[in-house]
């Protein structure tokens, strides 16, 4: 962790601030824009989070501070934004001593990278923001964040949040998770996009899904839960196939024994679904695969 002082900047009197209403300083490797409002004075970072716009350029209102490219909207207090599409602004502390006012820049460790940009993706996928989605795939892989690991938290949202099932979204999701050891490295940060977009367009509006226990004994032998499955899949029993394949996984059958028993029922109807549902037990099982 750096142990860099903080840096007590001046930016101007209490006059010449009050004047301009926006004043823009350099310091600590920052452009800060330093507004007096309401009788008092606040230092965000001038660069936008969105997109890059310099927020001394943009207009302050009631304590809020928009941007005047996207007009994401900014608390001059703490940089915390109101649109979900933007990411919080840097603030920094002000003092005023002496009739000038003072920036202080310090150097407090921000959140970890990764985890942001995790929080981030998770955001973008529960409010469909495609955006923050590509953002988010960039800063991850940018940040040598396992491809699996984006993999994975896209997979357990689109899984979670459709409770329909397995969708198309989750087919694309896998595909491009198996491309990426393949694909240059530019090119990954936008495969995992294209993913994680059909996955947020699978989930919007969609109920979510909630597992079934699996059964109290788990010493059933797996063939038997192999023709309990089966059996629930003929009459169409969800809730039973459900039961018997958490059962299943709760005795510890291996990958292979659960794809057969899967695959087993799917093959009892030749055209089940025409041929949707063995693609999309193949791709369930290939995602297990990538993610662990």
């Amino acid at each position: 962790m750096s142990t860099i002082a903080a840096e007590r900047v001046r930016a101007g009197s209490v006059a010449e601030l009050e004047d301009r209403t926006c004043t823009v300083i350099s310091a600590g490797g920052h452009d800060i824009a330093v507004f007096a409002h309401d009788g008092r004075f606040f230092a965000v970072d001038n660069r936008c989070p969105h997109m890059g716009f310099p927020l001394s350029r943009g207009t302050v209102r009631d304590g809020l501070l928009t941007c005047h490219w996207h007009h994401a909207r900014f608390d001059l207090e703490g940089g915390g934004t109101l649109d979900p599409f933007a990411d919080n602004v840097r603030s920094f502390p002000v003092e005023v001593d002496s009739g000038a006012v003072f920036v202080i820049v310090d150097d407090i460790p921000t959140e970890d990278h990764a985890a942001q940009w995790l929080r981030r993706l998770e955001e973008g996928l529960e409010h469909q923001l495609e955006f923050v989605l590509a953002k988010a795939s960039i800063g991850m892989l940018g940040g040598r964040a396992d491809p699996a690991d984006i993999v994975r938290t896209v997979g357990r949202y689109g899984l979670r949040y459709r409770g329909r099932g397995w969708g198309v979204g989750m087919t694309i999701l896998t595909a491009v998770g198996s491309l990426l050891p393949l694909l240059a490295a530019e090119d990954r940060p936008l495969a995992l996009f294209h993913g994680a977009v059909r996955v947020a367009e699978d989930t919007a509006g969609a109920a979510p899904r909630f597992d079934l226990e699996p059964l109290p004994a788990t010493s059933v032998p797996v063939e038997r839960l192999k023709a309990w499955f089966r059996r629930a899949v003929e009459v169409r029993d969800e809730d039973g196939a459900e039961r018997v394949l958490q059962t299943a996984i709760a005795c510890g059958a291996s990958p292979t024994l659960l794809a057969d028993v899967l695959l087993a029922a799917a093959t009892d109807h030749v055209y089940l679904d025409a041929g949707h549902v063995i693609d999309f037990i193949n791709k369930g099982c290939e995602y297990l695969d990538l993610v662990g």
